[in-house]
Order: C-alpha cells, then sequence, then structure tokens
C-alpha cells in the first residue's frame, strides 16, 4: 500500500531501486531449519492439499559424520498430540554423500486439518507440516512477489516460488505492483498484450514473467492474487474514459480531487469506490486479470482515512462506508464470472480498535478474509490482540492477515562508522548534532573524495548497505559504490531539511560471500553535490522482535504477510524496498514458527478457538511476573478456549517492552516453570500437552499434572520444561453443564474475595462476599449451547448503597449491572445483563472496576435464552422458553400484560453501560409458554423521579404485541 508518501517523493530513492542488484535463484540460501545432524531438510511439494490428496515428504541428507550411515529413516504423523500415520524406510548413505528420501501419505477425508511432521535418523531429526484444507483462506500464509523482471527465467521463478512452499507453507501470493497503470493492468497495442511495460516507478515488467510466476504458483497448489487499488487511476485518466465526475474531493465546488503526489508528473486520483460508473470501469479491469493473466483473486488496496470527503456533485459523503458496496459487487461479478476464481480481500489501513472503515468492512464487507494494514494506531502487543479479536467477532470468525512492517524506519543491524573508515581527501567533524559514534565524514563533496569500509559478511548471502546521511545542498546528490574494487552502481541521496537532519534510506542490495569486503562510496567524476557521511549499516531485521511479534499475532488469531521473493521480507510498505536482510538464524527461527503455525493451525485459527478473558487472575508462574496484556518485561499469558481444549499461549516478553515493531532483545530462557492455571468448576481437564516452535521443532510433549483447589478457585498445576520466545499449552478438557445453567459464584475463580455462609437464603454451599473494593472479581467459566443473545442474571444480595459491577465476556468490556439496595443482606434480588455469545465456552468475569461503587453479595449466575426488542429492530414473536429483553434510550419502565393485557405489571429499565445513547437502558422479562401474546409498551420517566405516574409521566402512545410460539 502507498501510503507514505515521503517514501515516495525522493527521485533517489526510485533510482536506488532501479539499479537495485537482482538475487538470482542460484544464489538463494535455503532457510535449513526444522533439522539437525545427517537431515538437513525436510519438506512438502505443495504448500497445501485437498482432503484425500496424496502428501510428497522429501527428507534432504548428507552424511559428513566420517562413517557410513546403515539404518532407517523414521516418519511420523501427529495431528495435534495424536500420532496418524509412521513409516520407515532403511537406507545406506556412504560418508561425503547425500541423498533424498521420499515419503508418501494420502491425506484423511477431513477438512481443514493441520499435521505436524517428525522424522529422524539416527540421533538426527527434522520437522515439515501439512496443511489439508480444501480452501487456502481458512488459513492463509500469505506472501509476496514484488519482481518480475524480463531477465528472470522460468526456472528462477520457479524456484524462488518452491522455497517459500516448501520452507514455509505459504499458500497464496499478492502479486504487488505487476500492473502496467491503476486504472489500466495489462498493457495492450492494437488488442495485443506488451511483452514488458513500465511501471509507476518505472521499473520493467516483464508479461512472461508474470506468467511463469503465476504457473509456479499453482504448481504448489498455491494461489495468486493480483493487487489493485479499489478508487485509483494515474494521471491522463480521461483518455482511457474515465470521468472526473466519477471522483473523490476535497472540496464541495470539485475542484481539488484527492490524489497521491508521487512527484515527477505522477499522481494517483481517487474515484468514490460506491460510483456505479467508476464500478462498471474497474471491476472488468479486475475480470482482465483473472481471465487473461490466471490470478486466483485480486488483493484489493486503498490509501487510508479521509474525511470531509465530496462527491463531484458537492454532496457530502462518508468514503469509509463506500468500500463495502464496492466489494460486494466487485466479489459478485468475480464469482459470475468464474467462481473458482473469486477470492477477494481488502485493505483495512491503520487497523486499530474501531478504527477507519475497519467495522463496516468486517461486518459487511464480502470478502474471503480480513487483511490490515498496521501503522501507528495499534502500536503494543494489547492493541493488536484486541483489534484481532474484534474483527474476527464481528466477521463471523473470518481469517485475518496483518501486514505489519517490522523495525519500521530503525536503522539496525552492526553499523560501521564513517569516521572509522579509510578516508581520502575528506575530514572528520562534529559540528551537526545527531551523528552517531565519534563524528562524521565531511568535505565530501569534490571529484576523488571516497570512503572506504572494511566490513565482515557473516555467511553468504543478500546484504543491504545502508547509508546515514546529511545533506542540506538544496538538491540531490551522488554518488558512486565500489564493492571490492569494482564500480556497483550510483547512488542517490536526497536533500534534507538542515544539515543536522540525518537520513538513512539510501542503500544498495549486493549478494556477497562470507567473509571480509570493501565497500567505497566515491565521489566520481560523474557525480555531484555534497554529503556529510555518518555511517554504514548492515540492514539486518532483529530476529528476536519478529519472531516475539509473529508469535504474538498468531497466538491472538492472525497470520502475518512477511515473507518474499527470494528469502527476504517486508520492511516497508513499497514491497520492492530491500533495506533490511535476514540472516539465517531468523531464516530458521521462520521456518519453525511457519511449521509450527500450519500444524497448530486448528488450535490457533479455528472458528471455534474463542477468546477468553485477558486477565491475569487464571495463571500464576512461581517467581515470575505474568501478565495478561502484553505488558514490557513480562510472561504474556493468552487464554483460549475451543469445544475439547483450553489453551494457554506463554510469550516471553522479558528483556523487551509492550511494543512490537520496534528491534528488541533476547527474552530470558526460562526452565522449569511451575504453573498453576485456574479452570471452572465445571471442567474436567484430563491431559495437558506443551508445544512450542522453539522446543523439538514444535512437537508436542505430554505434561504430569495435578488438580486441586485453593481460596482463588479451582486449578491444574503442571511444570513447564522450558520457554524461549513462545510455548503453547493445551489442556484436553471435558465440560458438565450445571442444573438450569446456574454457576455458582462461591465454586468460581476468585480474585480479593471470600467466600462465607453468614446471610441466609443463598443457593449451592454459600456465597462470595467481601465483595466491595477495586480490582475485586469472579470469574465464571460457562458453556452457550448455541449461537444467542443470553440474559446474564446475578443472584446478589445488597444491605447497603445501590453499587453496580463491570461484566467482561471473553476479555472484552460487555455493559455494567446495577445491583440496588435489596433491603437488607439477607435478602436477594436479580442484577441482568444481555449479551451475545457463539457457542462453545467463554469466560464471564463480573468485575469491581474504578468507575464502580458500592458492596455486594454475590451468589450465582444463571444463563437464560433471550430475544432482544429494539425501537430499530422491533420483533413481533419469540420462541417459547425465551426471555424478551428490551433496549431503549430512556428511563422508564415496560407496562406490559400477556393474553390481551392480563396481569399487567410495570418493569424499571435500568442502565447498562452502553455508549449507544439510543440502546443504554435495558430489562428483561419472561419467559413464557407456547401460545402467549405479551401486550406491551413504555411508560417513560421523563422526571426523573423513579415512580410511575400513570397521568403525569409520558406514554409512548402505541401498543406493541409479540406471539410467543
Amino acid at each position: 500500500m502507498k501510503k507514505s508518501l515521503h517514501s515516495f517523493i525522493s527521485l533517489f530513492l526510485i533510482l536506488v531501486l532501479l539499479f537495485s542488484i537482482a538475487l538470482t535463484s542460484e544464489m538463494i540460501q535455503k532457510a535449513h531449519a526444522a533439522t539437525d545432524g545427517i537431515i538437513d531438510r525436510v519438506y512438502t511439494n505443495q504448500s497445501r492439499y485437498s482432503p484425500g490428496e496424496i502428501v510428497t515428504i522429501n527428507v534432504e541428507m548428507t552424511n559428513d559424520s566420517g562413517t557410513a550411515f546403515n539404518d532407517n529413516v523414521y516418519l511420523t504423523i501427529y495431528h495435534l498430540e495424536n500420532q496418524v500415520y509412521t513409516s520407515s524406510q532403511l537406507i545406506s548413505l556412504p560418508q561425503e554423500s547425500s541423498t533424498t528420501v521420499t515419503f508418501q501419505w494420502t491425506s484423511p477425508l477431513n477438512d481443514f486439518q493441520g499435521y505436524f511432521v517428525y522424522v529422524t535418523a539416527g540421533s538426527s531429526s527434522g520437522a515439515t507440516a501439512i496443511d489439508v484444507s480444501s480452501d487456502w483462506t481458512k488459513y492463509p500464509r500469505y506472501g509476496y512477489i514484488s519482481e518480475f523482471s524480463p531477465n528472470e527465467t522460468l526456472h528462477q521463478s520457479q524456484e524462488k516460488i518452491n522455497t517459500l512452499a516448501q520452507d514455509y507453507h505459504i499458500n497464496a501470493w499478492q502479486f504487488y505492483d505487476w500492473m502496467y497503470r491503476h486504472d489500466k493492468f495489462i498493457k495492450r497495442t492494437n488488442g495485443q498484450i506488451e511483452p514488458t511495460w513500465l511501471d509507476l516507478f518505472d521499473r520493467e515488467i516483464s508479461w512472461d514473467t508474470i506468467q511463469n510466476q503465476i504457473g509456479a504458483v499453482h504448481d504448489v497448489n498455491g494461489k495468486a492474487m493480483a493487487y489493485a487499488m479499489g478508487y485509483a487511476s494515474r494521471e491522463d485518466y480521461t483518455q482511457y474514459g474515465i470521468d472526473p465526475a466519477w471522483g473523490i474531493y476535497e472540496d464541495s465546488s470539485a475542484t481539488n480531487q484527492y490524489d497521491v503526489d508521487f512527484n515527477s508528473g505522477k499522481y494517483l486520483y481517487l474515484f468514490d469506490p460506491q460510483n456505479a460508473n467508476w464500478q462498471n470501469y474497474i471491476i472488468p479491469e479486475y475480470l482482465d486479470a483473472v481471465n487473461t493473466a490466471g490470478f486466483d483473486g485480486i488483493h484489493v488496496d486503498q490509501m487510508g482515512q479521509r474525511d470531509n470527503v465530496y462527491d463531484y456533485y458537492g454532496n457530502l459523503i462518508d468514503l469509509s462506508t463506500r468500500f463495502s458496496p464496492f466489494l460486494d459487487e466487485a466479489k459478485a461479478s468475480l464469482t459470475s464470472n468464474n467462481s473458482n476464481k473469486d477470492q477477494i480481500t481488502f485493505n483495512i489501513v491503520d487497523g486499530t480498535v474501531d478504527g477507519w472503515a475497519a467495522n463496516d468492512i468486517a461486518q459487511h464487507a464480502d470478502v474471503d478474509f480480513l487483511y490490515s494494514e498496521i501503522w501507528f494506531k495499534s502500536n503494543n502487543y494489547i492493541d493488536l490482540k484486541n483489534y484481532i479479536e474484534q474483527i474476527r467477532l464481528l466477521s463471523g470468525n473470518k481469517a485475518v492477515v496483518l501486514a505489519a512492517y517490522m523495525n519500521y524506519e530503525e536503522n539496525i543491524g552492526p553499523r560501521y562508522e564513517a569516521e572509522d573508515a579509510v578516508l581520502t581527501n575528506v575530514a572528520v567533524d562534529t559540528d551537526h548534532t545527531g551523528y552517531t559514534g565519534s563524528g562524521f565524514v565531511d568535505q565530501f563533496a569534490e571529484n576523488g573524495d571516497k570512503v572506504k569500509f572494511t566490513i565482515d559478511a557473516v555467511e553468504d548471502g543478500e546484504y543491504a548497505l545502508v547509508f546515514r546521511f546529511g545533506n542540506s545542498t538544496g538538491g540531490t546528490s551522488t554518488r558512486s559504490i565500489y564493492i571490492d574494487g569494482v564500480k556497483q552502481d550510483t547512488l542517490y541521496f536526497a536533500n534534507q531539511a538542515n544539515w543536522d537532519t540525518w537520513a538513512h534510506d539510501t542503500y544498495y542490495t549486493a549478494n556477497l560471500t562470507q567473509g571480509t569486503h570493501t565497500v567505497t562510496l566515491a565521489y566520481d567524476s560523474s557525480d555531484t553535490g555534497a554529503i556529510n557521511l555518518d555511517s554504514l549499516t548492515l540492514g539486518t531485521f532483529d530476529k528476536h522482535s519478529v519472531l516475539l511479534a509473529d508469535a504474538a499475532f498468531a497466538a491472538s488469531g492472525a497470520t502475518h504477510i512477511e515473507l518474499g521473493e527470494n528469502n527476504r521480507m517486508l520492511a516497508h510498505e513499497y514491497y520492492p524496498n530491500t533495506s533490511k536482510a535476514i540472516r539465517n538464524d531468523l531464516k530458521q527461527g521462520l521456518k519453525n514458527h511457519y511449521n509450527f503455525i500450519t500444524a497448530y493451525e486448528n488450535l490457533l485459527f479455528d472458528q471455534d478457538v474463542i477468546a477468553n478473558d485477558s486477565g491475569n487472575q487464571f495463571i500464576q508462574i512461581q517467581g515470575e511476573t505474568v501478565s495478561g496484556d502484553g505488558s514490557g518485561n513480562t510472561l504474556w499469558a493468552i487464554q483460549k478456549r475451543n469445544n475439547d481444549y483450553n489453551i494457554f499461549h506463554l510469550i516471553n516478553l522479558t528483556q523487551n517492552d509492550s511494543e512490537w515493531r520496534n528491534s528488541g532483545s533476547a527474552p530470558v530462557e526460562k526452565s522449569n516453570l511451575t504453573t498453576k492455571v485456574y479452570i471452572g468448576t465445571d471442567e474436567t481437564i484430563s491431559n495437558v500437552y506443551v508445544a512450542s516452535p522453539d522446543i523439538n521443532f514444535g512437537k508436542t510433549q505430554e505434561l504430569a499434572f495435578t488438580t486441586g483447589s485453593d481460596s482463588n478457585g479451582k486449578y491444574v498445576s503442571f511444570t513447564v520444561p522450558s520457554l524461549k520466545y513462545w510455548d503453547m499449552i493445551y489442556m484436553k478438557r471435558s465440560f458438565h453443564v450445571p442444573a438450569n445453567d446456574t454457576y455458582e459464584a462461591e465454586t468460581a475463580i476468585l480474585s480479593n474475595v471470600a467466600v462465607d455462609t453468614d446471610h441466609t437464603g443463598y443457593t449451592g454451599s454459600g456465597f462470595v462476599d467481601q465483595f466491595a473494593e477495586v480490582n475485586d472479581g469472579i470469574s465464571f467459566v460457562v458453556k452457550a449451547t448455541a449461537d444467542d443473545d443470553y440474559v446474564l442474571s446475578f443472584r446478589y444480595g445488597n444491605g447497603g448503597s445501590d453499587a453496580a459491577r463491570d461484566v467482561f465476556v471473553d476479555g472484552h468490556y460487555a455493559g455494567t449491572v446495577q445491583f440496588n439496595h435489596t433491603g437488607s443482606w439477607d435478602d436477594w434480588g436479580i442484577g441482568e445483563l444481555t449479551v451475545n455469545l457463539s457457542k462453545g465456552y467463554h469466560t464471564i468475569v463480573l468485575w469491581y472496576s474504578a468507575t464502580n461503587v458500592g458492596a455486594i453479595n454475590l451468589d450465582s449466575l444463571d444463563l437464560d435464552k433471550t430475544y432482544i426488542w429494539q425501537f430499530d429492530r422491533q420483533i413481533t414473536s419469540a420462541p417459547a422458553g425465551y426471555r424478551i429483553t428490551y433496549r431503549v434510550g430512556l428511563p422508564g419502565w415496560v407496562h406490559w400484560g400477556v393474553n390481551n393485557w392480563q396481569n399487567v405489571q410495570d418493569t424499571a429499565f435500568v442502565t447498562n453501560g452502553s455508549t449507544n445513547d439510543n440502546l443504554d437502558y435495558e430489562i428483561s422479562i419472561g419467559p413464557f409458554t407456547s401460545g402467549t401474546t405479551v401486550d406491551f409498551t413504555f411508560l417513560w420517566d421523563d422526571n426523573n423521579n423513579g415512580i410511575p405516574e400513570y397521568d403525569v409521566d409520558r406514554w409512548e402512545g402505541e401498543d406493541f404485541h409479540l406471539n410467543i410460539q
């Protein structure tokens, strides 16, 4: 997404990108992760398999042990903790020789299942994973392609796709900036496709290379998604029949059309995505990408938040709500054209909780999965976790992919100071602030001036040579770069605000062999301008922050688009930017990570995996600081449940802060963590397992455990063997639903409260008291038998002043319950709140928050299914056995009776803590038997005295009726 304009308006950046060295397939260094010893590499021949399809597993082996290997190679396949297949082959491998052992397995007919593959040969072991899914959008592992050079061979295209599919299980590729223009994707002359064209930044794009790459994607059972803007057109758009009347404008007089200026006369002009004429123009371009190029769908981009938007005719429009109708139309057209090639997604730019366009897209857009680019509204781990959970919930648990650029704009990696290099005809100075080291090089302004660095390449591979510089000459300066004495290119150094401003966005990408090299920046006769030079950095992604962020995303329910062609990783929103490289240790960690999220996709991403409460009352680890919100320097515990397991993720943030993007430090590795997990009294744990990409390549290990109870509630206790970056603990569970869906408070998970029996009338074995101060709480684990609305009925006593407590469902604020005075502590009342629950297991937490007041005793929680009546949702019938919840925006009463106004009652509304002023009062009545008619109207307490006065208070003026079926 071309959002940050400063990244593109500089001519020098464009030219640097043009002259960067392309990495050939022969120079690609595979990430030989998830193996040790004689086993070099384990991989599958496809990124995804259909149910019942034959899976080919390859084991590459090299014997450099000094003796011949004559033994079996064993293969075992697991689904979670369950072994589903074993096989072995006897091989003879002489010393100093290599071989590839191939296994084949017919995958089960069960759809949407992940499998872990474990291979051993003697003391050596290795692993990979298998995704058996008929639809890739269920578990998108999204990668990218951004280079379409005419010099790329078919073999090179296949090799770079194979690497991503085999080593990382990438199952779909975003083809970024493949098109000729944003409004005319494929360049034709007299109806014939041109063999090449220039894109927005004058890169040469080859049609044959695009075709080769799409073919290579299909060969590994992957999908190719064509990047496209949803509402943008290049300059001179009228020559293509595009009308300015379809545009969006900054003013009501249609004087200034919204645009993005890339300098050099290049623009993207923006149009109204809901305009039918624009849709009729651009959607056929989508169909052309599918029908002509062979793409499988469209990746739709946009340029982010714009407010005060006008159409051509001066009407103020809400742009944030106009993308979903466009996407619905595009999806329908793609499906009608070819239902096998109709996938579509859309970039929710600057994603955050309740962010611009986010809720509308999640709820209403017909997209196959949710995609969101993360900028600076969700900087912390907990921000992203909450955002992922929100859009998954709003969308019915669609898959989420995040475009989150790691170490963004950080100048990190091994650094070489210019003042310490070999200098020719230049000087060292300190008269401008902000330099690193002991100074910087200046007087770098004439032919023959040069700075020669000696650098160390720790391994064969691609290196980003990043120069930190100052330039306040008023124009772009140039310098020639030499590696080991051979000129490579001309680099461009853009003008900055002043000589105290330092930039590090000039870089050169080179392939280096392991060892020492020289890098010289020289003022040749063809060069111009003056610069100050501060340092040379071998731009490198920080391993620790990447692995921690990827763990956090996956544990929260999202995957991360980060890996692209030639073992590259996204450093920037402009995908061809290669200003950071990934070293082999990170490649190995990423391979383990992608094996893990593929093998355990069912515990990470399935629709029945429900995020539970984010408080830390559910877990204690002896001697450790545990957080529920991703606080820095803690062990972050993320709790989830599905139909069969309680799931706890432990992410090790020790020696790191709460921000996911920035570079970090190696966490303090932990061992033998004595862990206590609190569970609902109705839960029974039969097995405890731990799996981690950092332990034995991800293989599940069963843990011994004990059960017990203490003042906080019922618990399971076990020892976690080790924690490096990320452990996933999953506990096999059964659940006994209590009679009448009534959960006793005294057997729930208790925080800073006590159990007592000194007041009569309680149910069960007692009640909870001392529920009177901030951060006192009671956590229930409940089971919803169906996707439905439920009344949470809390039975309580209150012999003091009126009280209130906040309710959190699965860690998210759901409302506030009023617990009014009941007369005495021996009298019990009901406080209620209506919430929506999906089928399955949930945490219901009643908490004394800072804004709450009063003391209560709590006896129990009861769940009752309900139908909701609102003025904007006036239901006329409801099932027998359900309650009826009324939500309104004013204080007053439901005046109601049954069967032609018999047994009339007035039931008072209470506040529920909603931020919606039209729905911030509610009350529930019922349940009712079949054949009953509920008659009702409303009496509004306009004088707010809390007394129903029929001759004084205002009647709604209309009678309503509801039939119980």
